[in-house]
């Protein structure tokens, strides 16, 4: 037997309980049960924490049970006295043991419990990064960040820390595409997404929302350590060389050009605790930056001190 064939032969037989989301922002998500006993619920003290709000705090329990006589391991659903129940192939149960192939619904979440071996493991890690990441620039899409920051909040909430919120946005990207044709503009929303992750610390979280707008969040990151990684972004993005050369281009056309950002930025808690609500504010922060003249980095609390009424958050 080759070392490739003894390679596939023992990842293929050692199968391992794993629950993979069917639905809900987890999608795709191979989740394993290796400990013996697996809480689900909303808690952030949850070993799997579904963000549902019909979900309970503590919601149901996963327990490995070994059966020393048989050598047999079963594994054991059972509802915590959940407000919404726990469903088990569609009927509601109190407990059960879980077959391969089982689905669990949760709140709007489903999932199914499944003996998946390295090979399926890593299949559906890759199905989750094409979920969850957008095929251009690979950075998260939208859904994810706003799952990934629903969380990150919940956990600066309970461990009092800081962070905070941007929003971006390319300055006059249409004329990239009117210049250049859409193939330099889709290099451009390429290299922007590399641009921003570089410049950002390796524990930021960075999205495209579609377009030309990108979003970041900053963990352990007051407002004054904001406003220097924006304008760390801003910068990097107006000194950076775009990709600019059409098919049939002459040789007297640029190869490259430059193009602006502008970054709207909101903290968390002094600007608000809402996850949402500091979107909202760090996009309107973007679009005073807009209106101030773009290439530029404007706070919320530059908003708020300007404005008494809120600012549109639609931009030109």
């Amino acid at each position: 037997m080759s070392r490739e064939t003894s390679d596939l032969v023992r990842a293929t037989s050692e199968r391992r309980p794993a629950l993979v989301f069917l639905r809900g922002e987890l999608l795709a998500v191979p989740i394993p049960l290796e400990r013996d006993e697996v809480i689900l619920g909303r808690a952030l003290e949850a070993d799997v924490r579904i963000n549902d709000p019909r979900a309970s705090r503590l919601h149901a329990r996963i327990k490995i049970e070994h059966d020393s006589e048989t050598d047999e391991t079963r594994y054991r659903i059972s509802d915590l006295g959940s407000t919404n129940g726990t469903l088990l192939n569609g009927q509601p149960i109190s407990e059960a043991f879980l077959r391969d192939g089982d689905k669990i619904t949760i709140g709007e979440h489903l999932m199914r419990f499944d003996m998946l071996d390295e090979i399926d493991r890593e299949y559906q890690r890759q199905i989750h990064r094409l979920l969850a990441h957008d095929e251009l620039t690979g950075l998260l899409t939208s859904k994810s960040f706003f799952s990934e920051l629903r969380r990150e909040s919940a956990r600066a909430e309970l461990e009092s820390r800081p962070f905070c919120v941007l929003m971006m946005d390319l300055d006059h990207f249409k004329e990239v595409n009117d210049t250049y044709g859409h193939l330099a503009g889709s290099q451009t929303l390429e290299e922007t997404g590399m641009v921003i992750t570089r410049a950002l610390r390796a524990g930021d979280v960075a999205a495209r929302f579609g377009g030309e707008e990108f979003a970041a969040f900053l963990l352990d990151a007051d407002i004054a350590q904001g406003i220097v990684a924006a304008e760390r972004v801003r910068a990097e993005v107006e000194a950076h060389a775009f990709p600019a050369t059409r098919h049939g281009a002459n040789e007297a056309e640029p190869k490259t050009h430059h193009i602006t950002i502008s970054i709207g930025v909101a903290a968390f808690p002094e600007d608000a605790r809402d996850p949402i609500e500091l979107m909202e504010m760090a996009d309107s922060a973007l679009y005073r930056a807009k209106a101030l003249g773009r290439n530029r980095v404007c706070t919320y609390r530059q908003v708020s001190r300007e404005n008494k009424d809120p600012l549109p958050s639609r931009r030109e």
